[in-house]
């Protein structure tokens, strides 16, 4: 018998940069040049800040993932939480974070940054965002948005002009800085007070990756943790649904995931607290009453299941406007 192997060649094949908590959820530039060299990454995509880790890459680690750029690579880098950021001194607040502080020739670094009024302005209603990067590649995107939407709508181009003056921008970035900062410090001091253990604070984001690893199986796992809330009226979002596994080739319930959830520190204070009361209600539960009554023993089975419960969450109508999403 004569077998003929079809060989199919793949122009373009994505892979998964892994951001490990040993070093913070940074991403290893030196690896990643190696990387770029060996592999030959054409395009290298990422947040900065990130969600869901609540970490960015600042200062000369933010200086040297730009020189990449100039090593035969493009860098496409989302920095829609750029003011997302919380220094420890009050007097620096009102700064943010781009690398465009870092690009020597727009026309020559291929750096492509997206940015736009959804988190910074808190207007995501309006859709309204812009791409920094070379000429030639805005060119082609003015003609491809045109081509496919018309662009962004005209009269929300025309209302966001004032909102970028400079001194209005500073103001806002205090404002949200010091807004989000005590924010953040208040969800964190709680977890603390209830025993759950945040690896890595976020110095970032409005989020928080939470590790329940410590905790008495199966609560130890996301989704079991996000269910229990969920009886609660409260939602947090399983760790697994950041997992960027291209192909499928790793089983969801083998991911480096799977034992942690996001929460928000978004919404506002009140709200925060209504969560935070919810969750010490569970962990209640599972020091009184044990973890018989706990969890379903999720498989991949499961997982439309829970997809279609975080879609039910935010219809407020299913809820009487009463659940509270962290």
């Amino acid at each position: 018998m004569r077998v003929k192997l079809l060989q199919r060649k793949y122009s373009n094949i994505l892979t998964a940069l892994r951001l490990v908590p040993e070093e913070k959820y940074k991403l290893n530039i030196e690896q990643t040049k190696k990387d770029i060299r060996t592999q030959g990454l054409a395009v290298i995509v990422a947040s900065n800040p990130r969600n869901p880790t609540g970490q960015a890459i600042m200062g000369e680690d933010l200086k040297s993932l730009v020189a990449l750029s100039r090593e035969k690579t493009t860098l496409l880098l989302d920095e829609f939480y750029s003011w997302y950021i919380y220094p420890e001194n009050e007097e620096d607040y009102g700064q943010s974070l781009s690398s465009a502080s870092y690009i020597e020739d727009v026309d020559q670094d291929s750096v492509i940054i997206v940015d736009g009024l959804t988190k910074n302005w808190r207007l995501p209603g309006w859709r309204v965002c812009w791409v920094l990067g070379p000429k030639n590649l805005i060119s082609a995107l003015s003609q491809s948005g045109s081509f496919l939407d018309g662009g962004a709508n005209h009269p929300l181009q025309l209302a966001a002009i004032p909102l970028l003056e400079s001194e209005h921008v500073k103001q806002e970035k205090i404002a949200l800085q010091k807004h989000f900062k005590a924010k953040r410090d208040h969800v964190l001091k709680r977890l603390d007070e209830m025993g759950l253990r945040v690896d890595i604070p976020p110095t970032s984001t409005f989020y928080i990756w939470l590790n329940l690893e410590h905790l008495p199986a199966p609560l130890d796992n996301g989704l079991t943790f996000f269910e229990e809330l969920l009886k609660e009226k409260t939602i947090v979002v399983p760790g697994i649904f950041f997992e960027i596994n291209p192909s499928h080739r790793r089983d969801l319930f083998s991911s480096p995931c799977h034992h942690f959830v996001r929460l928000s520190f978004g919404p506002p204070m009140k709200d925060l607290d209504m969560g935070l009361d919810a969750m010490e209600r569970v962990l209640r539960r599972a020091k009184y009453e044990g973890m018989r009554h706990f969890g379903h023993n999720c498989k991949c089975s499961e997982m439309k299941r829970v997809a279609d419960c975080l879609i039910a969450f935010t219809d407020r109508k299913s809820w009487d406007g009463k659940g509270i999403q962290m």
